[in-house]
């Protein structure tokens, strides 16, 4: 199998073909001319090269394809069978392909086989691009996580004990083709096992429970037996996708539950990706250290990629910048484990406390006219304040004493550094005088059993020269996540292959950014 040699496509004349139209898409002549730069072409000819010493029918130019996916998923399309029929009835894209109709296949392919690296690469050109006309700047990075759903239903999952009667049907020869004739195979064999252990109860019941899944029970699904097992090991969960194993099962935005990825997007201040990761953590309670490798991984590729294309020699200022940034994140990263990961890599970062938070959503619920959400908590009448509390009568309550907690028995704090352990933050009053509750107050003492990180973090989003970066936070995440996930506020990935997800998160990241541009440039090239 070789590479198709398009005239076009060696001359780079589609371009110019395009430009032609008068009505031709801003963003398509942007995609066409960005897929045609020195950068983007050397990253394609890696993809084309792998296909010199293979057999088969000539396969499309990469850049074909590129361009034509990056346009669909800049429309609104993320379906294999509608990219096919886009390449058919839009005129354009028929300037684009040079007349030929790439199947739905092509496009898969191109998702599930191309150099997930190279594919990154194409991304982070979009970076070079904004660098050199000097719209990219770190001092602020904003991350916020979303659901990606997976192409995989919610309801064809295996268990563990599916997994061991795998094992079990395997032994006894009985696994099925999927083919009829098979599976009545399988199910007489099964019966004749379940009159055979008549009087053994457990193992009639199992039998039973194999009967009643019989499709699960065949070659294919046992092929991915470590896979599964693995998996469902790892992470000690009750359930795994059939078809996705590598998805995690996770609440969505929607409220619902099903199998996702967690997106992670890194954003600067003007609107811009940084980088985007698919993690299998079904919250963000511990991202940050991916979050941050995935950054620094991607700093040194940005890197790498603006001193071999670039026109800007700003190597030492990135590096410095990317040292001193700040980042931003929503209440649903606080937690001990993240703000130790950041303590212990010296990361300056603002996250929002889960008190405040709480406090926010339910001022927002007053203001709509909505029951408040509170918890069953003697403290939950006390207002946190910089340096202390509220009372609920309004005096302001001091922090007096801090003390370690003493456990009996084992516990969870074992082992773990001094400022990540629990322990009792113990604040009073400041003075009671004029209070009319006085002589019946039994609010004169709090004691919160908190980390030391957790209270340091939660004075510094009190402190109005930090917490003045964070309402910029919303505006970024938002607008990043709403054009992701398009109209109807879901982001289904079109990918059956954990390569394949991971390539089209960076697409799609790569259109925004290119969205971003024509926005900043004012101009499509």
């Amino acid at each position: 199998m070789s590479v198709m040699e398009l005239e076009e496509y060696k001359d780079g004349s589609i371009l110019n073909k395009l430009k032609q139209e008068e009505d031709c898409p801003k963003m398509l002549l942007t995609i066409t001319n960005f897929a045609f730069s020195n950068m983007v072409q050397n990253l394609m000819h890696q993809l084309d090269l792998e296909f010199e010493s293979k057999r088969g029918r000539p396969a499309y130019p990469r850049t074909l394809l590129l361009i034509v996916v990056l346009y669909c998923f800049s429309i609104d399309i993320a379906n294999y069978t509608k990219m096919e029929d886009e390449c058919k009835k839009n005129r354009f894209l028929l300037i684009v392909t040079c007349g030929l109709k790439p199947s739905r296949n092509s496009f898969a392919n191109f998702l599930n086989k191309s150099d997930a690296k190279v594919i990154k690469k194409v991304f982070i050109a979009t970076l070079v691009l904004l660098n050199d006309l000097h719209f990219l700047d770190f001092v602020k990075l904003f991350v916020d996580g979303t659901d990606a759903i997976v192409r995989a239903s919610r309801y064809y999952k295996i268990t563990p004990k599916e997994v061991k009667r795998l094992i079990l049907v395997n032994n006894w020869g009985l696994l099925h083709n999927n083919t009829p004739k098979s599976i009545n195979y399988t199910i007489k064999g099964l019966e004749e096992k379940l009159e055979f252990y008549k009087n053994d109860e457990k193992m009639c019941k199992t039998i039973n429970s194999i009967l009643r899944r019989i499709n699960l029970y065949n070659t294919d699904i046992f092929s991915k037996f470590d896979i599964y097992n693995g998996i469902l090991s790892e992470r000690n969960a009750n359930s795994v996708s059939i078809s996705f194993p590598e998805a995690c099962w996770m609440k969505t935005k929607k409220g619902t539950y099903d199998f996702a990825f967690n997106l992670q997007e890194i954003m600067t201040e003007n609107h811009i990706i940084l980088t985007g990761i698919l993690l299998t953590q079904s919250n963000d309670r511990k991202t940050i250290k991916n979050v941050l490798n995935d950054i620094f991984e991607t700093i040194e590729l940005f890197i790498e990629m603006q001193r071999e294309f670039g026109e800007r020699r700003n190597y030492s200022e990135i590096r410095r910048r990317i040292r001193e940034h700040i980042l931003i994140a929503d209440s649903g990263y606080f937690s001990t484990e993240n703000l130790y990961y950041l303590f212990k890599n010296k990361i300056n970062a603002l996250i929002m406390p889960k008190i405040l938070a709480e406090a926010h959503n339910n001022e927002l619920r007053r203001e709509e006219g909505y029951e408040e959400k509170r918890k069953d908590s003697s403290k939950k009448d006390f207002e946190r304040v910089k340096n202390g509390y509220i009372c609920p009568f309004g005096r302001f309550m001091r922090l007096i004493q801090v003390k370690m907690v003493k456990h009996r028995k084992p516990h969870k704090d074992d082992g773990l550094p001094d400022n990540c352990k629990t322990k009792k933050y113990i604040f009073e009053t400041y003075s009671c005088k004029g209070c009319p509750n006085i002589d019946n107050c039994k609010h004169k003492r709090l004691v919160v059993h908190i980390s030391d990180l957790i209270y340091q973090m939660t004075e510094k989003f009190l402190d109005k020269r930090c917490n003045i970066h964070y309402p910029a936070r919303f505006s970024r995440s938002e607008g990043i996540n709403g054009f992701l996930k398009g109209d109807n506020g879901v982001l289904k990935l079109i990918g059956t292959t954990e390569t394949a997800v991971n390539n089209e998160i960076q697409l799609r990241n790569t259109i925004y950014n290119l969205t971003r541009l024509i926005n900043l440039k004012d101009t499509a090239y």
